[in-house]
């Protein structure tokens, strides 16, 4: 059965918005601050630890799992969403993409290696 599109009986008014656009903050004021303390946390701790410091752990863990060696990321083994500090250096680790990736996507076995922590110990 064929339909046909519908018809309005009322035409939509043009101009005459009662929504008034304004645009949204992205970020608060304290957020982007502690973001800019996070890139220069993140440029320095990666500038004195340039290698991965899990790549060894997961490969033995993991025997198909390779290592990159050069470390880019920093991951915080007890995340935000836990109650961690994303500027503590005790809470990061300099990670390759791989590493960081396989950390992820095997979070039982992550947990298990101490790479990610729980908020209750």
């Amino acid at each position: 059965m064929k339909r046909s599109p519908i018809q309005r009986k009322t035409p939509l008014k043009r101009g005459d918005s009662q929504l008034k656009r304004t645009p949204l903050k992205q970020v608060s004021k304290k957020r982007a601050k502690l973001n800019r303390e996070r890139a220069t946390f993140v440029k320095s701790y990666l500038s004195r630890q340039p290698t991965c410091e899990a790549g060894r752990v997961i490969e033995t863990a993991d025997v198909r799992h390779r290592c990159s060696i050069t470390a880019v990321d920093v991951h915080e083994m007890l995340t935000r969403a836990r109650g961690g500090s994303i500027v503590d250096e005790a809470n990061v680790l300099a990670l390759c993409r791989a590493c960081h990736d396989w950390i992820h996507d095997n979070p039982k076995r992550a947990t298990e290696l101490a790479f990610l922590r729980s908020q209750y110990g």
